[in-house]
């Protein structure tokens, strides 16, 4: 079974936010600077493998970097590694960012299409909203029915090679507009 693309992007999203911090450590030459890098890349390597992802071993292979990093000038060895630790973070907020976007791209391009789905289930005025009847419900009714209707199940189709069913309702959930039904 494919992962949820919602979650993947809601996953990395917060891996993203705990940069930071880590930069703040490294601008203040923190001593934990290091050790709060080597734990972040590890969370973020451990995160894609349950993911299902490929790229956790690019993360696996920075942390590595910076396990076995050894300073050149004895003199300045912390600077040496605050330095090597801001280019390697930068390299891997990059990376993540490039699977962040890779995915954000394909809940974009179905959330369109979805749009597309919902603008003709508004003008076939096939479903009314019911404020007493089960919401989750009901929106598995509409998916049902674009799923099973011969001129719709194309754009379906198309929907579900991007996203999985449970995030095509959870967009569609968001997306819908009761009032224009």
């Amino acid at each position: 079974m494919r992962k949820s693309t919602t979650k993947i992007v809601r996953d990395i999203e917060a891996q993203l936010a705990q940069i930071s911090t880590i930069v703040n450590l490294l601008e203040k030459k923190s001593s934990t600077s290091s050790k709060k890098l080597k734990d972040w890349l590890t969370e973020t390597e451990d995160m894609l493998q349950q993911l299902s992802i490929p790229e956790a071993s690019m993360f696996a292979v920075k942390r590595g970097e910076l396990t076995t990093f050894l300073p050149k000038d004895s003199r300045n060895k912390r600077k040496e590694l605050y330095f090597f630790s801001a280019n390697l973070l930068t390299n891997a907020q990059s990376d993540l960012w490039d699977v962040y976007k890779k995915h954000t791209e394909k809940l974009e391009n179905a959330t369109q299409l979805i749009h597309q789905l919902l603008q003709i289930i508004y003008q076939t005025k096939q479903f009314k909203y019911d404020t007493n009847e089960d919401f989750t419900l009901f929106i598995h009714q509409i998916w049902d029915f674009c799923a099973a209707h011969d001129q719709l199940k194309a754009l379906t189709v198309q929907i579900l090679s991007l996203i999985n069913k449970t995030d095509v309702l959870l967009v569609l959930a968001k997306e819908i507009e009761i009032e224009n039904l």
